[in-house]
């Protein structure tokens, strides 16, 4: 089993939402069930956080990460 699933307020809505948290604690987009907003679920040492795209960190935002972290294939 790759994958937890979870269920948590939206940060937008604060509707419950399935999630489907990563094993490597990779932070992931979840699209709200009821108003269809993406947000960003992160894993934690303990449990996982929610947050809107809006107030989350840069390395919790998985686009901003990748560009942050190298992950371009360019040589």
């Amino acid at each position: 089993m790759t994958t937890l699933i979870q269920k948590t307020p939206c940060p937008y809505c604060k509707i419950k939402t399935s999630v489907e948290l990563p094993k490597n604690f990779a932070p992931v987009y979840v699209w709200c069930n009821s108003c269809k907003k993406k947000f960003i679920v992160e894993r934690l040492a303990e449990g996982f956080q929610a947050m809107t795209i809006e107030e989350a960190p840069c390395c919790s935002d998985p686009d901003c990460r990748e560009l942050e972290m190298g992950g371009s294939d360019e040589q």
